[in-house]
């Protein structure tokens, strides 16, 4: 039979145990909800109505006079980050990720910002 002190053992490190999963689980379900997805044609306002203020701003200038913006997002995971670039040309979302900056920058672009 169980004494009332180790029955009062067992019980706190099963609620510790489970207090430290809640907050486990409630910090990587805040990050989740930190970045959303952005849509094609989106303007300048929806984008940051719905993910927020980016991390930085970065304007090229293309060879034909066609400026480019890339709002840059820091989006956080448990141990890293990564950094999601959007696109905008004329106030509108024409592409985002890794891969879409990199094959859309080019050495004859001039970065204005």
């Amino acid at each position: 039979m169980m004494t009332k002190r180790r029955y009062m053992k067992n019980l706190l490190t099963i609620v510790l145990c489970l207090s430290l999963f809640g907050c486990a689980s409630l910090t990587s379900t805040n990050m989740d909800k930190s970045f959303v997805e952005p849509q094609y044609g989106m303007t300048r306002m929806q984008l940051v109505d719905s993910i927020g203020k980016p991390q930085s701003i970065e304007i090229y200038k293309k060879s034909d006079q066609t400026q480019v913006e890339y709002y840059i997002y820091i989006r956080q995971y448990q141990s890293s980050q990564l950094k999601i670039p959007i696109c905008l040309m004329d106030n509108k979302v024409v592409g985002w990720g890794k891969t879409y900056y990199e094959d859309h920058i080019s050495a004859d672009d001039v970065r204005i910002k």
